[in-house]
């Protein structure tokens, strides 16, 4: 999930395939899937961000690799 409080960010995140949540109103944009006036209202905006039987749909490998530079 993608959070901006810039329409033109959100629009952004939109094109490359992004769940967006646009902070700051509640008036929802083009390309916003959600809308926040707080940050605070996460949990009753997306309440399924809490549910237990949602499973992740992220695989990861066994081993992860970092590289830093």
């Amino acid at each position: 999930m993608f959070f901006e409080d810039s329409v033109r960010n959100i629009q952004a995140g939109k094109r490359v395939g992004l769940d967006t949540v646009l902070v700051g109103t509640s008036q929802r944009v083009k390309g916003a899937d959600y809308a926040l006036e707080s940050i605070h209202n996460l949990r009753e905006a997306v309440p399924e961000l809490w549910e237990n039987d949602i499973k992740s749909e992220v695989a990861y490998p066994g081993k992860l690799t970092s590289v830093t530079a």
